[in-house]
């Protein structure tokens, strides 16, 4: 059984990818060996405030059991804790999200000190999200880059008692990242390397990595293929597949 650990619903503005309903989005997966997946919603990109996206996502996934809702919050507004509040009442969560590059803050911002300690709190997990596009790719009139390693860093310093999945990193700002920093997973969808898990494996270890395939913005077989044609021992391939997202997840 695969685990995609960055899924999404809902349409994007830029690029005609499939809009599936969760029922034919959780087909999709399944035809490409995912039994389950963390679902969050395109929606809430780029709405000034997540939370109707996130509306539309609890009501999408309530009927679907394999996909998990992870709703994407935006710490820098002040009705965060009635949001955390209103997303933990509407299904059992695992995670939430953060995009800080499309939502306008800083990784340094003084109110993710009470952001985190609310998830502590809450015994949620947080999916801190890189990138949703290669910056080569992006519609000429969005400028967005990739949140910077050294705020990565800084953040993973500044919260050494918070384990983080990164999603939408790229491999070279996790070699960069790996000889600091243990409190860190990653998910592969933007490892974008010829034998890329081959090469990653010496420099960061099997159990902090994750399947993920950024579906519908990235390729959903090209990313399981990359996990599956890897030439890497069967354990490892079972720890990213699987096992270090139901460890993570609580699954």
């Amino acid at each position: 059984m695969l685990i995609d650990t960055n899924a999404n619903l809902g349409p994007w503005p830029f690029t005609p990818v499939p809009d599936r309903p969760a029922r034919a989005f959780a087909a999709h997966l399944a035809a490409n060996g995912i039994r389950r997946a963390l679902v969050s919603h395109l929606g809430a990109v780029f709405l000034p405030d997540p939370m109707p996206a996130n509306r539309q996502l609890f009501a999408a996934v309530r009927r679907t059991p394999a996909l998990l809702p992870v709703p994407i919050l935006n710490p820098a507004l002040r009705t965060w804790p009635e949001q955390l509040a209103e997303c933990r009442a509407a299904a059992p969560l695992r995670a939430v999200k953060l995009l800080p590059n499309y939502h306008n803050y800083n990784l340094r911002a003084a109110h993710l000190t009470e952001f985190m300690a609310a998830l502590a709190a809450a015994k949620l997990r947080l999916v801190l999200n890189v990138r949703l596009e290669d910056e080569r790719h992006k519609y000429f009139a969005m400028r967005l880059k990739g949140v910077p390693v050294k705020q990565l860093a800084q953040f993973l310093e500044r919260f050494p008692k918070h384990h983080v999945l990164f999603t939408g990193i790229y491999k070279g700002e996790v070699e960069q990242l790996a000889p600091k920093h243990e409190n860190f997973s990653v998910e592969i969808s933007f490892c974008e390397t010829t034998n890329c898990l081959e090469l990653m494996l010496p420099k960061f270890p099997a159990r902090r990595l994750m399947l993920g395939t950024c579906t519908p913005l990235l390729s959903t077989r090209g990313e399981v293929d990359k996990l599956r044609g890897a030439h890497i021992p069967a354990r490892a391939k079972e720890l990213i597949g699987s096992t270090n997202a139901q460890r993570f997840f609580g699954l």
